[in-house]
């Protein structure tokens, strides 16, 4: 008998409450209608949302919602209008015209993109809030990623990761332009910036000559679909500094090995950048040096066979691999990369052991 009691009791005052949040919730939804009437919008904004946050119907949430948007529209607050915006983007993608909410979430991206700032307070237009350009571009993508506002809005928000030093983020929107968008003129953009962006990256320091291979597989495909392209000159001339920047990382580790006297090893280096690098400026330089190692061992009287041949380790008595990227003004290294499938040094004689795939 006390159990049924208190069941009522409670489902009494649950429905109390409810009513009471629901009458609450119009109650502010009138009075923001009223404040909007007036031309007080921010302060009408205030009461949308107090109803939104009070009202347990999701419909009443979303005019709510929708009512709010359009206070701070009215008021110039993009920022805060795009935020209720982006609450009914994931809240309620149902009960809404998803397509006019995200294209009006992209049109206040293009406004923050060209300027636009949210004041803190309408009679101080001096002091605004923080750009929130690239915040607003990434929720619109997200939200729509292949709509027709994404491709100009892609482009844009990986300039402004070059722009903000992020550049693994930039050529991850390059690219998705290029994937996403492949016939539309954006693409074109794109292809240009992954370039640029790729180059840049390789002349910072590039180990295992990734970055430059990407930057080549850019250049090529580029060059594939635009090939009257106005750009196509300055393509061809960063393809062959790519090919300068890789030569020279080359170059480098067979006179890393020089000077520490492992001259078969680098005259494999040095051999490399002769034949796959011909027309780069660290070729002649290669060419000297292994005209200088040759002199080196009829110095002393030895006999070089430069194709295959062992040697004793004498500079490295340790077992190590060979050094595949050494610390130079370009790179990103402090110490050596050694190559952890390179030769093997016989423990007993001390000598390495050359191998097939090191040739």
């Amino acid at each position: 008998m006390h159990l049924k009691f208190f069941l009522i009791l409670f489902t009494s005052l649950f429905f109390l409450t409810a009513f009471a949040d629901e009458a609450a919730a119009q109650k502010a939804y009138s009075a923001g209608r009223e404040r909007e009437k007036q031309g007080r919008f921010l302060t009408a904004a205030d009461y949308y949302l107090e109803s939104e946050i009070q009202a347990d119907d999701p419909v009443q949430k979303v005019n709510a919602l929708i009512c709010a948007a359009r206070a701070y529209r009215k008021a110039r607050k993009y920022g805060a209008e795009f935020d209720c915006l982006q609450k009914l983007a994931e809240g309620h993608v149902t009960r809404i015209n998803f397509t006019e909410v995200v294209k009006r979430q992209f049109e206040i991206g293009d406004k923050f993109f060209a300027g636009h700032r949210d004041r803190f307070l309408s009679w101080l237009p001096f002091i605004t809030k923080d750009n929130r350009t690239m915040e607003i571009y990434e929720k619109a993508l997200k939200n729509a990623p292949c709509t027709t506002f994404a491709p100009e809005a892609r482009l844009r928000l990986g300039r402004l990761y070059l722009d903000d030093d992020k550049p693994d983020k930039a050529i991850q929107c390059f690219a998705d332009t290029i994937k996403l968008h492949p016939d539309s003129e954006e693409a074109r953009y794109a292809a240009l910036e992954l370039s640029n962006a790729l180059l840049h990256k390789s002349r910072r320091g590039d180990g295992d000559s990734q970055n430059a291979k990407l930057a080549l597989e850019a250049f090529d495909s580029f060059l594939e679909k635009h090939p009257d392209d106005p750009q196509t000159d300055w393509i061809k001339r960063s393809r062959e500094e790519i090919y300068t920047i890789m030569a020279e990382r080359l170059y480098n580790i067979g006179k890393f090995y020089m000077n520490e006297k492992k001259y078969d090893v680098a005259q494999r280096y040095f051999a490399t950048v002769i034949r796959d690098y011909t027309q780069t400026k660290p070729a002649s330089a290669a060419e000297r040096m292994l005209a200088e190692i040759d002199r080196e061992y009829k110095a002393k009287g030895l006999h070089w066979t430069p194709e295959r041949r062992a040697f004793k380790e004498s500079a490295f008595p340790r077992e190590e691999s060979p050094v595949i990227s050494i610390p130079d003004s370009g790179s990103r290294w402090l110490l050596p990369i050694r190559d952890v499938k390179g030769g093997i040094i016989d423990r007993d004689k001390k000598q390495e052991v050359v191998t097939d795939d090191m040739l």
